[in-house]
């Protein structure tokens, strides 16, 4: 069941677009592995949310 509001599942999206173009913008600067590492997981965590969001209870 969604519980997000239309206003939150817009943020939630754009949080999602964000973290992963911070993630593609990384691959071409110079970044350690653990900072890639921690834009990927927050990416991933961010689309989980932005996915949550667009639940409506549905297969």
């Amino acid at each position: 069941m969604n519980y997000y509001s239309p206003a939150a599942q817009e943020r939630a999206k754009d949080a999602a677009y964000d973290a992963i173009e911070k993630v593609l913008t990384g691959m071409f600067e110079p970044l350690s592995r653990q900072a890639i590492g921690e834009r990927w997981n927050q990416a991933v965590e961010a689309m989980a949310k932005h996915l949550e969001a667009q639940d409506n209870g549905k297969e």
